[in-house]
């Protein structure tokens, strides 16, 4: 089995932690907010900047920024205690809020 390939799947195993790390740095930036900050608003350029990646072209719908657990990008937010709340505008931008515990 040595070509790196998961079971099944065909997923190259590299590709899929490239992926999960993207979104990784966008939670540690939302979990290292200040406390006293229950809202951001970040455009798509500003989030690929945090990511240091380009998002991919769904991102620039709503849909893709429902928060479903079982998506890898939103688990992120998630994970951190935000949600995403809003994507909208000429100049698209994602409004997360801080989940009250």
């Amino acid at each position: 089995m040595g070509s790196g390939l998961l079971y099944g799947g065909g997923v190259d195993s590299a590709s899929t932690a490239r992926r999960s790390l993207k979104y990784i740095r966008l939670a540690a930036f939302l979990a290292n907010r200040p406390p006293d900050v229950d809202r951001i608003v970040l455009s798509l350029s500003e989030i690929e900047q945090i990511l240091g990646e380009t998002l991919p072209y769904n991102a620039r719908f709503p849909s893709w920024w429902r928060n479903d657990d079982r998506k890898m990008h939103s688990r992120a937010w998630i994970t951190a205690g935000w949600s995403a709340v809003q994507i909208a505008g000429e100049r698209p931008e994602v409004e997360f809020v801080r989940v009250k515990v």
